[in-house]
């Protein structure tokens, strides 16, 4: 065998092992991965159910990257869960739930998703004169 030839066999052993021993790992399984994003949507409903700051941010990364209105912001779990405890002592919330079901999808294997969900948000808050208002909201996302 020539060398030029021998290269290319050498190539296409390698690049048949390398597909084979990828294919062989186990495939991740959709449901189960499904499953337990709609459990931290749960968790996330419950939090601000019970108005529970750190069992919301419990559920954040160490430090979250975020956009809004242009602006890249980081932030820490400790700086959210002042942010939250602030939201949650100010506002009493009626009613948090799913207006229609999440939308969930994955990429091919399981290894990043995303989760968009529009629900209806019921709460009050206290005005200027510290009457209670109360705000009706339809959340996407």
């Amino acid at each position: 065998m020539s060398t030029r030839k021998s290269k290319y066999f050498f190539l296409a052993v390698v690049a048949a092992i390398t597909i084979s021993f990828y294919s062989c790992g186990k495939k991740p399984d959709i449901e189960v991965e499904r499953q337990k994003l709609l459990l931290l949507h749960k968790k996330q409903q419950d939090a601000h159910l019970r108005e529970d700051a750190r069992l919301f941010v419990y559920q954040f990364a160490d430090k979250m990257v975020s956009v809004n209105r242009g602006k890249i912001s980081t932030t820490t779990k400790d700086s959210a869960l002042l942010r939250f405890q602030g939201y949650f002592d100010k506002v009493q919330i009626k009613e948090w739930k799913d207006v229609s079901p999440p939308v969930i999808d994955f990429s091919a294997d399981a290894s990043m998703a995303y989760m968009v969900v529009d629900k209806l948000v019921v709460l009050t808050y206290p005005n200027e004169e510290n009457k209670a208002l109360k705000k009706q909201l339809i959340l996407p996302g």
